[in-house]
């Protein structure tokens, strides 16, 4: 038995060991748009288990793909992107992460046998969901538009829920938390870019702002729920609110390929 022990302890220093290959398989938040304007939204593709690896920016004129290493890990696969524009207003681009909703996640590879390995599923460990913080960053581009933060809300069965206004550049949306009070922002205003930003940022200072909102929701209340963003005004006209349902794909279910016809929920 002793000579086994040694001989499985020489089989994973020289690299014989179970190994993953690095594809992560994550569950996400499904973003729905109910709000009929002139708003647009981009969203990574339904149904899909994304790997790590697919993290794109739909709007990289204003929010360049480098810049999603200021987010928190969560948040790199819960996303979406929205536009404004019409005839009367400038463009208005919005960034919206996240870093506190679920993720589960399985890695997968194999071992020197030959044999597939795959990681559990980290959907079921409670401590995943027993936060009662659900945090909501947006980002928009440094245009003349003025922003009331006390216009964004989540509204579930008909009651609507407001969130503290967080400063990013303090510490984590949920950790280490500082308040800040609600009011209204220039998004091009260069105080206004130089307060919100993100802490974690490891470059130069992003050149746009960075809102933190902070829910009383765990990740589970997320389910169903409708995002409103409003609070948006350029020269005293009110831009109209942005509202996306949320829901979360079926987390009992990780496909063993990353594809539609795999994922799909059944």
């Amino acid at each position: 038995m002793h000579k086994s022990l040694i001989a499985t302890v020489l089989l994973i220093v020289a690299g014989c060991a179970p190994y993953m290959n690095g594809t992560d398989y994550l569950a996400t938040l499904e973003y729905t748009q109910i709000s009929t304007n002139d708003w647009k939204i981009f969203t990574p593709e339904k149904n899909v288990w994304q790997s790590e690896y697919k993290y794109k920016s739909f709007l990289p004129q204003y929010f360049p793909v480098t810049d999603k290493d200021g987010l928190q890990w969560g948040a790199i696969f819960n996303y979406f992107y929205a536009t404004y524009a019409s005839d009367s207003n400038p463009p208005l681009a919005l960034w919206v992460g996240f870093p506190a909703a679920l993720g589960a996640w399985k890695s997968t590879g194999g071992d020197f046998f030959g044999n597939r390995v795959e990681s559990a599923p980290t959907n079921t460990a409670p401590s995943l969901c027993k936060n009662k913080c659900f945090g909501v960053e947006i980002s928009t581009n440094a245009v003349d538009i003025d922003f009331d933060t006390q216009g964004v809300f989540v509204m579930k069965e008909n009651k609507a829920i407001r969130g503290d206004l967080i400063s990013l550049n303090k510490g984590y949306l949920c950790k280490d938390t500082v308040y800040m009070n609600h009011g209204t922002y220039n998004l091009s205003e260069p105080q206004t870019i130089s307060l919100m930003q993100f802490k974690r940022y490891p470059k130069d200072k992003l050149a746009y702002p960075s809102f933190g909102f902070k829910f009383p929701l765990d990740c589970w209340d997320v389910e169903n729920t409708e995002l409103v963003i409003t609070g948006f005004t350029y020269k005293g006209k009110p831009i109209p609110p942005l509202k996306v349902r949320m829901n979360y794909m079926n987390l009992s279910q990780v496909p063993n390929y990353e594809s539609p016809a795999e994922a799909q929920q059944k």
